[in-house]
């Protein structure tokens, strides 16, 4: 049993210096496009270093965004909700089937504004995913992963 603790713990940590080392690499990329490939590539190494792993994995859409950079949705019965308004009240867990994807910009100025968009609309695929979070919005339970992303690196904000 320890020697799995350990052995999680040395993984984390050779992901956490891979992906260090990757934002120095990649600083001075501009403009940057992302695609689906590449975005589900990095939705599986945010996953393992950031949520241990405990996001199922969701379609990622790359799309022209006119006021965010970044999306959540849980769709249900055909009725999309974004987030902030996902509500347990309006969509009752475990009575129905949600489908949740994530849609992102199809430019950012940065590499590391989509990593940290991508990153952002993971935490609220995890507030709606496993903590069941009735309003998946920016309360508490979504600041809680500041110290996480300062750890490696990144930045979450509104």
């Amino acid at each position: 049993m320890k020697k799995q603790t350990k052995q999680r713990r040395t993984k984390k940590k050779t992901l956490k210096k891979q992906f260090e080392r990757t934002l120095t690499v990649r600083e001075g990329v501009t403009a940057y496009k992302p695609t689906p490939l590449v975005a589900a590539h990095w939705f599986r190494k945010l996953n393992q270093m950031l949520f241990n792993n405990r996001l199922s994995g969701v379609e990622i859409r790359i799309k022209k965004l006119h006021h965010d950079w970044g999306r959540c949705v849980a769709d249900w019965d055909n009725r999309s909700c974004r987030k902030g308004t996902y509500n347990q009240r309006v969509i009752p867990f475990g009575k129905t089937d949600v489908y949740f994807y994530i849609e992102l910009h199809s430019k950012y100025p940065k590499w590391k504004d989509f990593i940290e968009t991508l990153a952002h609309e993971m935490v609220h695929l995890y507030q709606m995913q496993v903590m069941k979070d009735p309003y998946s919005n920016h309360n508490a339970n979504f600041y809680a992963f500041v110290p996480k992303f300062k750890s490696v690196g990144l930045r979450l904000y509104r």
